[in-house]
């Protein structure tokens, strides 16, 4: 055999060895898959060891010592008295998570041969790991303990001084120099054994303690305290007049002094309570809280339009009381300001005016008449009533739903009124409110010079010269009525005014900046006056003197015309955003006041039929 057969004979040995190890190596490690392998204990705990056990398994038996060590009390002296310190109380807590992560390590990192290494060091019996057992506290909940013990074990402690209130008075006590704790030493000492699992007693060390405040420090606060409470304060809300006194019995009930001992050298802070200041300043002030006021929309004398804001419902601000106690005290006069909050918005908020788009005059028209006649009464009840009146956009206004029949309950009064083709007054209802049609006319006319869409309307039968001719309305009830619908994008304000001899209507609202103008066509279709026969009882007639019949009213022709109203668009406009004009145009009729003949009925012949001219 040559040294090259041997050589390779050898070699295939030992590749083979390696298999066979290999394969060994793998099928432990697949079979302690999910285990934690070898030998490993935990630092300190001798009754622990976490091999071969799986990570749900594992971490239970880590929760159970986290339960024993954080129960198990650490015996504590110092000045020669005991005390107790239970780790669960300071939050003791260990971290399970990082010790599952360090036991899972060994044998598993590192390279290939590492691994095998590791298995075939630990094949037959190998060494044991140990865990280090990391755990955390509270440190300030330790501090806390420790100032306890100090205070309630110590003979004759050290005491930092206060200043508190009682019975509505400062009261303080100086500091004092005594025995303490070590409290540096003691963090250092408790930190120890909280991190030893074996819980060893503790001694700590004590010392003679000078307080870190000084009497001069307690005076200081005194003074600060008794400054805050040197006399009431006055609150004042100038704007409504309004004002409270807070006395000082409430003062000092309201302030709160607190010694802050987490500093080196420990402050005081002085605050005011929000219940005894509530309970004094509320049930005084809840009948001073204000209604709330609608925005309102003030036509003023130059008929510009001026927005009133909305005002909420306001009542004394309850939270801002600290506060505002804290700037009294603080000014030379010990007055501060009393804030109103808002409970809630008016009905009519200033959003809902300003979105009534009411920003100009429209139009404006004025029609005369004579003075201190019944039918003036009429003219100012119905103007009374029209006053103020809103039309939204797209709503019809209609005159006679809005104000009603003319009643006598109303404030209106008897006068002439058109009826069956004449003057007459004052024995028929329909007197009721006669003159009322000149209201109807001036209307009428602001309706028309503003633009407004008019829907239906009913000229006088007979023209009278103290009105447009062709541009004029009357009124009845329930007909003829005036309608016209707001055809723009923003409310109507309808305002009238009077004088003795005059009634005035203005449009207010936004019509985007239109231009109208009227145009008349000449009079035509001039008609002869009606005649209208009337009975009457009357000896004269019929036989009498002055025959069978009498002109009563000797009656007018009338006539016909045609009116234009012009309206001119500014670019832009809402209908014409290019700019236009457009036109419409009216047909008037004027019948004229009638022929009025009077005939006695009894032995005279039948008069002809009534209403012929």
């Amino acid at each position: 055999m040559t040294k090259t057969r041997i050589a390779i004979i050898a070699g295939l040995a030992v590749a083979g060895l390696l298999v066979i190890v290999t394969s060994i190596v793998l099928i432990d490690r697949a079979a302690k898959g999910g285990e934690i392998l070898g030998t490993m204990r935990v630092e300190g705990i001798d009754d622990l060891d976490l091999g071969g056990l799986g990570e749900e398994d594992a971490a239970a038996r880590l929760t159970t010592l986290e339960d024993r060590l954080a129960s198990t009390p650490i015996e504590v002296t110092a000045a020669g008295q005991s005390f107790t310190l239970v780790p669960r109380d300071v939050g003791y807590r260990i971290d399970t998570a990082a010790m599952l992560d360090e036991a899972f390590g060994p044998g598993r990192s590192g390279n290939w041969l590492g691994q095998f290494g590791w298995w075939f060091g630990n094949l037959f019996g190998g060494t044991t790991h140990t865990l280090p057992l990391p755990a955390t506290y509270d440190a300030d909940a330790v501090a806390a303990l420790v100032e306890e013990w100090e205070v309630e074990g110590i003979a004759d402690p050290p005491y930092v001084g206060d200043v508190a209130m009682e019975d509505f008075f400062v009261t303080w006590e100086y500091p004092r120099a005594g025995t303490g704790i070590d409290r540096e030493a003691a963090a250092r000492l408790l930190d120890a054994a909280l991190l030893d699992p074996a819980r060893p007693a503790v001694d700590l060390p004590t010392r003679y303690l000078q307080p870190a405040l000084t009497e001069a420090d307690i005076d200081a606060a005194v003074a600060t305290a008794e400054g805050l409470l040197s006399g009431p304060v006055t609150l004042v809300n100038s704007q409504l007049g309004e004002s409270i006194e807070i006395p000082r019995h409430v003062l000092a009930e309201a302030l709160a002094i607190t010694r802050d001992d987490t500093t080196e050298v420990p402050t005081f802070s002085f605050d005011w309570l929000d219940g005894p200041l509530q309970d004094y300043v509320q049930p005084r002030m809840a009948a001073r809280a204000t209604e709330a006021v609608d925005a309102r929309i003030v036509i003023n004398a130059d008929d510009t339009v001026t927005l009133v804001p909305s005002v909420p419902a306001q009542a004394p601000d309850m939270d801002a009381l600290v506060g505002e106690v804290q700037g009294a005290v603080a000014s030379v006069t010990r007055v501060g300001t009393l804030a109103f909050a808002e409970l809630y918005e008016a009905e009519f908020s200033t959003a809902d005016a300003e979105a009534l788009g009411i920003r100009y005059k429209l139009s404006e028209f004025t029609t005369y008449h004579n003075c201190c006649e019944n039918r003036v009464i009429n003219i100012h009840t119905i103007a009374d009533a029209t006053d103020g009146a809103l039309v939204m956009p797209g709503e019809t206004f209609s005159l006679n739903e809005h104000v009603g029949q003319r009643t006598i309950a109303k404030g209106y009064v008897r006068a002439g009124a058109i009826i069956s083709g004449y003057v007459q007054c004052c024995d028929s209802d329909i007197n009721i409110g006669g003159g009322t049609s000149q209201f109807t006319t001036t209307l009428y006319n602001a309706i028309f010079y503003s633009g407004m869409e008019d829907v239906y309307h009913f000229p006088h039968t007979i023209y009278f010269t103290r009105y447009p001719e062709g541009i004029e309305a009357t009124l009845g009830y329930p007909e003829p009525d005036l309608k016209f619908r707001n055809n723009t994008p923003n409310a109507v304000l309808i305002k009238t005014e009077y004088t003795d001899t005059s009634i005035t209507v203005k449009f207010f609202g936004d019509n985007g900046g239109i231009e109208v103008e009227a145009e008349r066509s000449g009079r035509f279709g001039y008609t002869a006056p009606i005649t209208r026969y009337e009975p009457v009882d009357d000896p004269d007639l019929c036989g009498g003197k002055n025959g069978t019949t009498r002109e009563k009213e000797k009656g007018s022709g009338g006539w016909s015309l045609r009116v234009y109203r012009h309206i001119t668009y500014p670019e832009g406009h809402w209908d014409y955003p290019d700019g236009g004009e457009s036109t419409e145009e009216w047909y008037v009729h004027y019948d004229g006041s009638f022929k009025v003949i009077e005939y006695d009925t009894d032995d005279c012949p039948e008069p002809p039929p009534p209403d012929t001219p």
